[in-house]
């Protein structure tokens, strides 16, 4: 596993108090994310800020996947490539970057998912899809559930002016993926940790209103 560059806990260091000053961020459970080993976050998706929010979650170095589009300005593809992002084509199933996640994880790296798939629209946590999941299973890496609050109020959908506001971040306990292989009933496992899963982020989706 790679060390985490000079550079990046500089700039994740310079952000910290940004979020702190601008948005008074407060972060609850950083100890639940493992210091070192293969890991997934998944998190619910507000606003485009959110992956800068995880990032404040721990000094690990983060990876994600982020929707092809973001990749066709050059100048935003050399930053967010630098910051860990990789490539998703999100209208069909994309075996190079489900690779590229697993050899993340493989590596002993931080990957973080967003289960929903997209940005919420009303801010309330919305379906699961298997992804995320699937990922944790076949990696056989264990899973921490992350929920944000109020960065859909800072950075709302369709806006591109940042305002000023509270951001909240409930971080659960891992939940323990085992690895599976082809002759195991993987449909019926991931199903079975999509609902956990989705029990355990929505009660820190409770936890996290009544803060």
């Amino acid at each position: 596993m790679k060390e985490t560059p000079l550079w990046y806990c500089f700039f994740r260091g310079l952000a910290l108090i940004i979020f702190k000053v601008s948005f008074r961020i407060k972060i609850r459970g950083k100890g639940n994310i493992p210091s070192k080993g293969p890991v997934v976050l998944a998190s619910n998706h507000l606003s485009y800020l959110d992956p800068i929010v995880l990032v404040l979650v721990t000094p690990r170095r983060m990876n994600f996947m982020a929707k092809e589009e973001l990749f066709k300005n050059s100048l935003f593809r050399l930053l967010i490539t630098q910051l860990g992002a990789f490539p998703l084509k999100r209208e069909r199933w994309d075996r190079s970057a489900y690779q590229r996640a697993l050899a993340v994880l493989k590596g002993g790296g931080v990957l973080i998912l967003f289960p929903e798939g997209t940005r919420s629209r009303d801010g309330k946590l919305g379906h699961l899809r298997e992804g995320a999941v699937r990922i944790a299973l076949r990696a056989g890496v264990p899973l921490v559930p992350v929920v944000i609050g109020g960065t859909d109020k800072i950075l709302p959908r369709g806006k591109r002016i940042i305002r000023l506001g509270k951001i909240k971040v409930q971080v659960g306990k891992p939940l323990a993926a085992v690895k599976l292989d082809k002759n195991k009933d993987f449909k019926r496992e991931a199903d079975e940790f999509v609902s956990s899963l989705n029990k355990t982020m929505r009660k820190l989706s409770d936890e996290l209103c009544r803060r």
